[in-house]
């Protein structure tokens, strides 16, 4: 079992001197990093911070902002990318109907349409990727801050880093 961190380690990996210090931006750092925290830690730094509950749905609240953006401004970008691959493959398509082309030069236009249609796979694979590892990123956030204030209304921790 790994060294947890101690109440130093963590205020360094804050940026601040003491837990009196912390703003939402840090509250939700402090959260993401209490699976590698001592326990104690965790119970000073809310000892310390009264309004940590409400600061934590402040910025749940926000961070459900932020990704709700990520994931728009992604999601149009992707369809931009696809919409300018299938005109391309149309283009192809349509120079293929010419009567005049060589059995060469056929094969090069159905060459570069198979590789716009190779990129608009890899640019699907990337996007799933892409809204997978910001769900697992949200998720990750909000069990840090579950357990996190299940602490604070006096529950315990029940899982440890290795999840023993």
């Amino acid at each position: 079992m790994a060294k947890k961190l101690s109440e130093k380690q963590v205020l360094k990996k804050l940026g601040i001197e003491d837990f009196r210090h912390l703003t939402k931006d840090k509250v939700v750092a402090l959260a993401s990093m209490y699976e590698n925290m001592d326990p104690e830690v965790a119970k000073k730094a809310l000892e310390q911070f009264p309004e940590f509950a409400q600061t934590m749905r402040e910025a749940v609240g926000d961070l459900k902002e932020v990704v709700l953006e990520g994931l728009k401004a992604n999601d149009e970008s992707n369809k931009q990318c696809l919409l300018a691959c299938q005109g391309m493959l149309d283009l192809l398509g349509k120079s293929l109907e010419d009567d005049e082309l060589t059995f060469e030069e056929r094969m090069q236009i159905m060459d570069k349409m198979m590789e716009i249609t190779k990129l608009m796979h890899d640019k699907d694979s990337e996007n799933k990727a892409f809204v997978k590892e910001m769900a697992g990123k949200v998720m990750n956030a909000t069990l840090g801050i579950g357990v996190i204030l299940l602490a604070a209304v006096g529950g315990k921790f029940l899982l440890d880093s290795n999840g023993d």
